[in-house]
């Protein structure tokens, strides 16, 4: 679910060439678009919800000047949606939020351009009324989402510009997604641009209807069960968050009328990872193993970044052990295991492991899996197809059990230095147990982060609700 997560749109401005056919200029924009479209991480999910993010997009553009081109060919309007349920007419019926709401000019100006640039958005110039649903001035972007409606249909266009930018600067930075988006009751995207080197999401928003109770957590700290404690802090009881950069990541947490609607990491996450050679090296003495330096320096910053996704705090990561794979899987990759603790006295692990590509070879891909664990024990799934984890516990262990749900043994090996990768399938395990030598129980600790596809999800559910 990393990838799933991490989906977000790219918002790079880009001038519009003319040309003598509106239609053909349409599909090159498009196509443009497409091509520049960088994913950025949430739903942590995002989903590493999880789930995937209905995204509002930045595909077709306006002209810089905000003015709207000659309409494109007949029948190339994306359909809108039927307004079917009573969540999304409450989002549609919503007041303008932000702060920006009081500035009836400007409110006034947006519903005029946005309702003649219609047709430029890809919105059928049936949908006649024009709501602005929020105007807001982040620290660092201005902020609408628009909603275009007839009496049964709508569909939502959404835009950000720097902050003050005029009613034609932020048309020019609204778009539309590639393929036609469902209507939700709630609106979540994030904005990559270019940050030194990197694409970074420096902005994301969350909108939901008038009246949802919205709060943020920055502050997750790992139990030594697995689970997670923190706070949260109200930021909005009127249904809508924006994040920019420069901040730490936070869980967001959504309620409207007594019913938790959400809850799980901003969308987008941290960002997409910086080239692997510009990874800050981070220190290996005591690691167990042979440790690749480059890669635990990867691993380290893909720890630091899936923590910062989901609102956790920890220790900076610290490497525990290197070395390779066992044969039955692919390439036999070299993989590091770090970890980041919680004052609380638990752990985030991950794994980082690279391999050549099958497509290109010599190319170099890195791969990761996270679970929870203790300063003392680590038990995670390793990448790939061919099910099986690593373990990492005492130095004296030199014998592992794995067991199910009911206590039974589903695999068994030997453990060099207290590590060693058993192949198994994951979701069969709940329990792992390490001896000594002399067969004394040295550790016996519950395994909740192996039952997923991809076990991102550190400590935490996402709730999805809506």
């Amino acid at each position: 679910m990393a990838d799933e997560i991490r989906q977000a749109l790219t918002r790079l401005a880009e001038p519009v060439v003319p040309g003598p056919d509106p239609y053909q200029r349409l599909l090159v924009r498009v196509r443009r678009r497409r091509r520049r479209r960088t994913a950025v991480a949430c739903v942590a999910g995002l989903a590493v919800v999880a789930m995937a993010l209905p995204v509002l997009g930045a595909a077709g553009r306006l002209t810089t000047s905000g003015v709207a081109s000659p309409p494109p060919a007949a029948g190339t309007y994306q359909p809108a949606s039927r307004v079917e349920e009573p969540m999304v007419r409450q989002l549609l019926d919503s007041p303008t939020r932000g702060n920006l709401a009081g500035d009836e000019a400007l409110i006034a100006d947006l519903q005029r351009r946005y309702r003649a640039a219609r047709a430029e958005l890809l919105v059928d110039p049936a949908l006649h009324e024009v709501r602005v649903l929020l105007a807001h001035d982040a620290p660092n972007a201005r902020i609408v989402v628009v909603a275009f409606l007839d009496d049964s249909h709508a569909l939502l266009r959404s835009g950000s510009a720097q902050p003050g930018a005029s009613v034609p600067e932020l048309l020019s930075q609204t778009g539309t997604p590639d393929e036609p988006q469902p209507l939700a009751p709630y609106v979540f995207y994030g904005r990559s641009l270019p940050e030194g080197g990197r694409h970074g999401t420096d902005l994301r928003v969350g909108l939901a209807p008038a009246g949802c109770l919205v709060m943020v957590s920055a502050d997750g700290r790992i139990q030594p069960d697995g689970s997670v404690a923190r706070s949260w802090r109200t930021v909005s009881t009127d249904g809508f968050v924006t994040q920019g950069s420069g901040r730490v990541t936070e869980r967001w947490r959504f309620t409207c009328q007594g019913v938790l609607r959400y809850v799980g990491p901003a969308v987008g996450g941290p960002g997409t990872r910086l080239p692997r050679e510009a990874a800050s090296p981070v220190a290996t003495a005591g690691a167990r193993g042979t440790v690749d330096a480059a890669l635990a320096a990867d691993g380290a910053r893909e720890l630091r970044e899936l923590m910062a996704g989901q609102g956790l705090v920890g220790s900076a990561p610290q490497v525990v052990w290197g070395g390779r794979l066992p044969g039955w899987m692919a390439g036999a990759p070299a993989a590091v295991l770090v970890r980041s603790c919680s004052t609380a006295g638990g752990c985030a692990v991950l794994l980082e492991t690279e391999a050549e590509t099958s497509s290109q070879p010599g190319a170099v891909a890195t791969d990761h899996r996270a679970a929870t664990g203790s300063p003392d024990l680590a038990v995670v799934r390793v990448p790939g197809e061919t099910g099986g984890v690593l373990v990492v516990g005492p130095e004296a262990a030199v014998r592992v059990e794995l067991l199910d749900a009911l206590a039974g043994t589903v695999a068994t090996g030997r453990l060099d230095a207290g590590a060693g990768t058993l192949r198994v399938d994951p979701r069969q395990v709940s329990t792992v147990r390490l001896f000594d030598r002399d067969g004394r129980l040295l550790r016996s600790a519950a395994t909740p982060n192996l039952g997923g596809s991809y076990s991102g999800q550190l400590g935490e559910p996402t709730i999805w609700a809506w």
